[in-house]
């Protein structure tokens, strides 16, 4: 069930607890995990054409930003000491899409993922993305709620 675990992640505090958990679980079974990273892209290029935005510069300021992501992923990677189990991957688009069809890519046996398990307004009206995975997904997902 745990050989090989999808980690999505926003890079928040409550992620890395959650990651922690998700190492834990790779090492009992003799798994490997797959950190995720998703960056959703706000604007078209007609709408920064339309705002004055340069989509060269914007494109510039994305990349920089997948850059400090990878970077960030990284050293979660090397401050859990887990290097040997672990591979690193971005992408970009929508998160809930994005992670389920990062599962079904490399064929994850599970995914692990952090919530705050909150319920607020915005989340009422859009739902949450642990939510939508935990509904639409076709493998376990297990959800470590944090506070």
């Amino acid at each position: 069930m745990f050989s090989h675990i999808l980690f999505p992640t926003d890079l928040s505090e409550m992620s890395r607890g959650a990651f922690a958990e998700a190492v834990e679980l790779a090492r009992k079974f003799g798994g490997k995990i797959t950190l995720l990273n998703v960056h959703e892209e706000f604007m078209t290029d007609a709408e920064m054409q339309y705002l004055r935005v340069s989509p060269d510069h914007y494109k510039e300021i994305m990349r920089e930003k997948a850059v400090k992501s990878r970077d960030r992923m990284e050293e979660l990677v090397d401050d859990a000491k887990a290097r040997e189990i672990c591979e690193v991957i971005l992408r970009e688009g929508s998160p809930r899409k994005e992670i389920l069809n990062t599962a079904t890519d490399i064929g994850a046996t599970c995914i692990v993922m952090a919530s705050n398990g909150r319920s607020d307004l915005k989340q009422a009206l859009i739902g949450s993305v642990a939510e939508h995975i935990v509904r639409h997904a076709e493998l376990p997902v297990l959800v470590i709620k944090f506070a």
